[in-house]
C-alpha cells in the first residue's frame, strides 16, 4: 500500500522531456537529489516519440554542446560509431534518455500529472500530482510543453501571437508568404510561397469543406495578433519493410474530413505524394563525417513524416489546436485524439481512398508502421509534436530583435542559432473559390544570439524558486527559434545548474550569481 507521507527532493523536476532530463542530470550530476514528475507513460517527450533529428541543417555547430552532445554521442555508440548522431530512431532515443538518467541516478516516476501547486507568498511549497503523494522541494523546474507548474502557480504567461506592434517586431502577427524574398537564405531550404490556392470550397449544404475557415477579411489584417499558436501533428515513423504494419482507420473515420484533397486530385491526378507529406530519413547503418562538422546519415528503411509546409493539406492539422494551450486535462485529451483521426486518416486515405490518384495511391500503400517502434502504443507514437504552448513573461522577454540584431547578452547561459520557423497556423477561404495557409515564418539565422538567464526565471514578484526552460520568456517570434529540442535541452541544463546554485548559496533563483553559472555552463 503506498504511503500517504509527503515526498522530499532538493530539486523537483515536471517533466521527463529532453529539457527536463538535460536540468535532472545536470542537477545530480552536482549532488542534489532530483526527481523527474512525468504526465505522460513515456520519457523523452518529443524526441522518443518520433522526431528522430536534431534538424542540425538549420542551425550552427556552436549550439550543439552539453548534454545534447552526450545524448546524441551515447546514440553514436549504439549504432557503432565514435561520433554525434544528428538523425535516430525512436526506440534509440527512449534507451538513449534511460541511460543517462540511470548513469545521474536521477529519479524518475511516469504516469504523474500535475493537479494543484501550494505557495506561501511568492514561493512554491509543495504541489499533488496524480498516483503520488504531495510533494515538496525547495527549488522547482518547469520543463514540460505546456507550463503547467508554471501557469498553476500564478506565473503570468502569454499564447499565441502578439501585433507587430507589441514588440516592434516586422516578422509578428497574421502573415502570408508572398514572395521568395521573404524566405531567402544561403541554403535554399524551403523556399515557397503561401500560395493562393482556387477550387470550389462550399459542400452541397453551402458551407465550406471540411479544413477551411471562413477569412471575414482577417487575410486583410496582417501584422494583427490573435492569440493563435502553430499547427501540430504526429511525427509519424514509416517504412516500406515487408514486416510493415497497415496505417489504422481511426475511429469515427470520414473521408469528407479530406474534401480538399479530393477536389485538388482530380484537378492535379499527377500528383506526386511528396506534394502531400515530407519525408525524413532514418539511418540505415551507413555514416560519413560532414564539412559543417555534422555525422551525414544514409538514408535506410524507416523514414519520418512531418507536415509539408508547401501542401494545401498536410499533417499539421490547421486550426484543429486551438484549444490546447490553456486546456484542461479533458479538453488536451479531446485535442490529441482529433489530431490522431486526421493524421492516422490522412494516412490511410492516402493509401486507400478511390479519391486517391491511383499512382499516389500505389506509392503510398508501400508504406505502413514499423513492428519495432512504439511496440506498447500500436505502433504509433505516443504524443504529437506540441510545437507552442503557453510562454511565460518573465524577467526578460526574448523577441525578434534579440535573435536577429541585437544579439549579445551579459546573462547568456545558450548560444542558439535555429532559424526562426513558424509552421502554418490556419487555411484561410479567402471566398467562395480560393483560400490560402496562413501563418508561416521562415527567417535564417546566421549567427549565435545570446538566450539570457532572465528568460528562464519569473518576475520576483511571481515566485522566487521556479525555473522555466521550457515554456521560456520569449514573443511568438522569438519562440519559434527557441522552441527546438537541441535549444531546450541546453536550456534546461542551465536551469539545472541555477537550481544547485540557487541550493548552494540559500538564494531565490533571480538572485542567482550569474557569473558563476556561467562559468559553471
Amino acid at each position: 500500500m503506498e504511503s500517504t507521507q509527503s515526498i522530499q527532493s532538493d530539486i523537483l523536476v515536471y517533466g521527463a522531456t529532453p529539457a527536463g532530463i538535460a536540468a535532472a542530470c545536470t542537477a545530480a550530476e552536482h549532488g542534489a537529489s532530483v526527481l523527474i514528475l512525468e504526465p505522460a507513460s513515456h520519457l523523452g517527450g518529443h524526441l522518443t516519440s518520433g522526431i528522430c533529428t536534431t534538424e542540425c541543417e538549420h542551425m550552427l555547430p556552436q549550439s550543439f554542446r552539453g548534454w545534447m552532445m552526450k545524448f546524441l554521442g551515447l546514440l553514436g555508440t549504439y549504432y557503432g560509431i565514435d561520433a554525434p548522431i544528428h538523425r535516430w530512431e525512436p526506440h534509440m532515443a527512449t534507451r538513449a534518455f534511460n541511460e543517462l538518467l540511470d548513469r545521474a541516478g536521477v529519479q524518475l516516476m511516469l504516469n504523474r500529472r500535475l493537479l494543484s501547486v501550494n505557495k506561501q507568498g511568492t514561493t512554491i511549497t509543495s504541489a499533488s500530482f496524480t498516483n503520488t503523494p504531495e510533494v515538496q522541494a525547495p527549488v522547482w523546474i518547469d520543463a514540460s510543453y505546456e507550463g503547467d507548474l508554471m501557469a498553476m502557480a500564478g506565473v503570468p504567461y502569454s499564447v499565441g501571437r502578439e501585433s507587430r506592434e507589441t514588440f516592434g517586431e516586422s516578422l509578428a502577427g497574421i502573415c502570408f508568404v508572398d514572395s521568395l524574398d521573404e524566405v531567402k537564405n544561403s541554403k535554399g531550404h524551403a523556399e515557397r510561397i503561401d500560395h493562393l490556392w482556387e477550387m470550389d470550397l462550399m459542400n452541397e449544404a453551402g458551407n465550406y469543406i471540411a479544413g477551411v475557415l471562413p477569412s471575414d477579411g482577417i487575410h486583410l489584417q496582417r501584422g494583427t495578433g490573435d492569440g493563435k499558436v502553430m499547427n501540430y501533428h504526429f511525427r509519424v515513423t514509416v517504412t516500406k519493410n515487408t514486416k510493415r504494419l497497415p496505417f489504422p482507420i481511426p475511429p469515427g473515420y470520414d473521408e469528407s474530413s479530406f474534401e480538399l484533397l479530393s477536389r485538388f486530385f482530380h484537378a492535379n491526378p499527377d500528383t506526386p505524394l511528396t506534394m502531400v507529406l515530407a519525408f525524413l530519413n532514418h539511418p540505415s547503418g551507413q555514416y560519413s563525417p560532414g564539412s559543417d562538422g555534422f555525422t551525414k546519415v544514409t538514408p535506410g528503411e524507416k523514414w519520418e513524416l512531418n507536415n509539408l509546409q508547401g501542401s494545401i493539406l498536410s499533417l499539421g492539422h490547421l486550426g484543429g489546436q486551438f484549444r490546447y494551450p490553456d486546456g484542461n486535462h479533458q479538453t488536451r485529451t479531446e485535442v490529441i485524439q482529433d489530431h490522431y483521426n486526421h493524421n492516422a486518416g490522412l494516412l490511410y486515405y492516402l493509401a486507400n481512398s478511390p479519391e486517391v490518384p491511383q499512382n499516389l495511391r500505389s506509392e503510398m500503400a508501400q508504406w505502413g508502421l514499423p513492428p519495432d517502434e512504439f511496440t506498447d502504443n500500436n505502433h504509433w507514437p505516443y504524443q504529437p509534436y506540441i510545437r507552442e504552448t503557453r510562454r511565460m513573461q518573465g524577467e526578460y522577454i526574448l523577441t525578434q530583435q534579440d535573435v536577429l540584431t541585437d544579439i549579445g547578452k551579459p546573462d547568456v547561459i545558450f548560444w542558439n542559432s535555429h532559424w526562426i520557423d513558424s509552421h502554418h497556423v490556419q487555411r484561410l477561404a479567402i471566398d467562395k473559390n480560393h483560400f490560402r495557409n496562413e501563418g508561416r515564418i521562415w527567417k535564417e539565422v546566421t549567427k549565435p544570439y545570446a538566450i539570457p538567464y532572465r528568460s528562464l526565471v519569473p518576475r520576483t514578484q511571481d515566485c522566487e524558486n521556479l525555473l522555466v526552460p521550457g515554456c521560456m520568456s520569449s514573443s511568438h517570434v522569438a519562440f519559434c527559434s527557441v522552441r527546438l529540442e537541441s535549444t531546450w535541452m541546453g536550456l534546461g541544463e542551465a536551469a539545472g545548474a541555477a537550481a544547485v546554485l540557487s541550493l548552494k548559496h540559500q538564494v531565490t533563483v533571480q538572485e542567482v550569481p550569474v557569473k558563476e553559472l556561467v562559468k559553471e555552463l
